[in-house]
């Protein structure tokens, strides 16, 4: 089963908590890293996966930079 999207300041905490073994964790746990306002490390995260191929993480790569203006 997928671990949910984190919605809440203790699910965002519990996520950034569970170790990320593959992409859709490293996801969550960026997710997660926002809202708690870890912005750098949701920026780590998701760079890693940008420069493996994931669209998702640029997509959220170029938010990330859009709401920092």
């Amino acid at each position: 089963m997928a671990a949910a999207h984190p919605r809440t300041l203790l699910g965002a905490a519990w996520a950034m908590l569970q170790p990320a073994a593959d992409a859709q964790g490293q996801h969550l746990q960026a997710h997660a890293a926002c809202l708690l306002g870890d912005y750098q490390r949701a920026q780590r995260l998701w760079e890693a996966l940008a420069q493996d191929g994931d669209g998702e993480a640029l997509a959220q790569l170029l938010q990330l930079a859009q709401q920092a203006k």
